[in-house]
């Protein structure tokens, strides 16, 4: 969960970052304090706060004493005193019993996976090259393991002829015994580990797929869901529908949704929002010309009722559309990519 610690942590003093603020409370504690703290934070939030460290300049005593006193106040209101993954996995252990077929999250595994944690501190592109070699499900439980902003770089490092077949069996993993996670810890680690089997852990799926794939761009997203369809067509559709919903086309910036707007028929795009609320509604009358968008509004007001698969259908088709301009460049999905300037 990358930047969860530093988001935490409100930006309102002196017009300082979270970033920024963790940055300079770390300074101020020096080095061996900060050291400690360091090492409860996961690899990417430490590159992000070593980063804005260096890029700290002209830091008033009015910035360190607004600091300081934001930490307090948030310690204050977290002082739990207590390791919540050894608490969650303890009350997980006493609601559900050991046999109770209960599922634990792989991240929840911890300490006893130090060997894939220790993954995380290492370029993307070094994992790849580790990877690029292994049996395609390694590489899926690795990757099902990782954040997904770190697995898609990793992922867009594999040769290609093998993307396709790793996102699959992403998408088809959901749980896995502990002691697999273990064994392949154990070959990351060249070591031993005293971990147990029993329980399943959480592990991939369509959902995780989704996450990697909307994050890998370079139109290797398309690619790897044309090459799934082949063989598996309802795997492939899975993920594209839980990789970018119609709802999310209300966040595409306005350029992007006029060049959306002039791809869509009509007739598709008044099927679909009939299943959609007002405020999609909006979304595309907005961002087309006044006339155009009285007379679709009027249509939809006359028009009777759609059959939802016929609603889901014409969704679908607009999502199409959206994922084809942000390949060709002419929109931003979402919460990816490079900003346009």
């Amino acid at each position: 969960m990358p930047n969860s610690v530093i988001e935490e942590i409100s930006d309102d003093e002196g017009g300082l970052t979270g970033l920024q603020k963790t940055s300079i409370l770390l300074l101020a504690l020096g080095k061996e304090t900060a050291s400690k703290v360091l090492a409860h934070l996961n690899p990417r939030e430490v590159q992000q706060i070593g980063t804005a460290m260096t890029e700290i300049s002209d830091v008033s005593r009015d910035n360190v004493k607004a600091v300081m006193s934001a930490f307090l106040e948030e310690l204050g209101e977290d002082a739990l005193g207590i390791n919540p993954t050894e608490y969650a996995q303890s009350l997980m252990l006493d609601a559900l019993g050991e046999g109770g077929g209960g599922l634990m999250d792989a991240a929840m595994l911890g300490d006893q996976v130090k060997g894939l944690e220790a993954l995380k501190w290492m370029h993307p592109s070094t994992i790849s090259n580790m990877l690029r070699n292994e049996h395609p499900q390694v590489t899926a439980i690795v990757l099902s393991y990782f954040e997904p902003d770190l697995s898609a770089e990793i992922l867009a490092g594999l040769p290609e002829r093998f993307q396709a077949e790793v996102v699959f069996r992403i998408a088809t993993l959901t749980t896995i015994q502990p002691r697999a996670l273990f064994d392949l810890n154990d070959v990351i680690q060249n070591a031993s580990s005293d971990g147990e089997g029993g329980k399943l852990a959480t592990i991939g799926g369509e959902k995780k797929a989704a996450e990697i794939l909307n994050l890998v761009g370079g139109g290797v997203d398309s690619k790897v869901l044309d090459d799934i369809a082949i063989e598996h067509e309802e795997i492939s559709k899975g993920i594209q529908d839980k990789m970018f919903v119609f709802e999310d086309i209300s966040g595409i910036e306005p350029r992007g949704l006029q060049a959306l707007v002039g791809e869509v028929p009509a007739e598709v795009l008044k099927v679909a929002l009939k299943g959609a609320d007002k405020e999609m509604e909006d979304t595309f009358l907005n961002n087309m010309g006044k006339r155009q968008g009285e007379a679709l509004r009027e249509e939809l007001d006359l028009s009777g009722p759609v059959k939802l698969s016929d609603v889901e259908d014409a969704q679908r088709t607009i999502i199409q559309i959206v994922r084809r301009l942000a390949d060709e460049e002419k929109l931003m999905m979402p919460g990816g990519g490079e900003e346009f300037v």
